[in-house]
C-alpha cells in the first residue's frame, strides 16, 4: 500500500515546484510526493494544477487554505466517464504511463527543440521517453501527425 497524501500537501508541493521550475509542473516533474499520489486523488493532472491555482500566465499559486474542510472524491458515473472527451492510455498500475494532452505536447516541444527540428514518425516512437505516434495521435484527434504539429506550433 502506498504512502497516503492529504489534498493540502499534494497542493503545497505542486505550488512549491512550480515556483522552483519557474512554469507549470508536468506530472513527470513530481518525485515527492509522486505524480502517482495526484492521479490517484485527482485523477485528472490538469485537475491537480488547477486545484493548486496554478496558471500559465502568471505562476500564482493561489494559498491553500487550513480551514477548508477535505471533502472525499466520490468515483464518477459510468456515464461520465463514458463521455470522457481526454482519453487515458491506461493505468499507471498496469505499467503504462497517464498522459494528457498538455504532457504531451510539452514533451513534443522539448524534442522539437532538442533536436532543431520536428521529430519524423520512427523518431517519436524510436524515443522511449516519447509518447508513440498512435497516442500523440489519439490526444489530438487525428490521423495527421503534421496536424499535431500544426496544433503544437500554432501559439508559439
Amino acid at each position: 500500500m502506498g504512502k497516503y497524501y492529504e489534498k493540502k500537501t499534494l497542493i503545497e508541493q505542486l505550488q512549491k515546484k512550480a515556483v522552483e521550475l519557474g512554469r507549470v509542473p508536468a506530472s513527470e516533474d513530481m518525485i515527492d510526493p509522486p505524480a502517482k499520489a495526484y492521479l490517484g486523488f485527482f485523477k485528472k493532472w490538469e485537475k491537480a494544477v488547477k486545484a493548486a491555482g496554478i496558471s500559465t500566465s502568471g505562476l500564482n499559486p493561489a494559498p491553500v487554505k487550513a480551514e477548508s474542510p477535505v471533502i472525499p472524491e466520490i468515483a464518477e458515473p459510468a456515464e461520465a466517464v463514458a463521455n470522457d472527451p481526454e482519453p487515458v492510455e491506461d493505468t499507471p498500475s498496469q505499467g503504462r504511463r497517464r498522459y494528457s494532452k498538455s504532457i504531451i505536447t510539452q514533451m513534443l516541444l522539448d524534442e522539437f527543440k532538442r533536436l532543431g527540428k520536428k521529430p519524423t514518425r520512427k523518431e517519436i516512437d524510436a524515443n522511449k521517453n516519447l509518447p508513440t505516434v498512435s497516442t500523440c495521435l489519439n490526444y489530438f484527434g487525428t490521423t495527421r501527425i503534421g496536424d499535431v504539429w500544426d496544433e503544437i506550433l500554432k501559439d508559439l
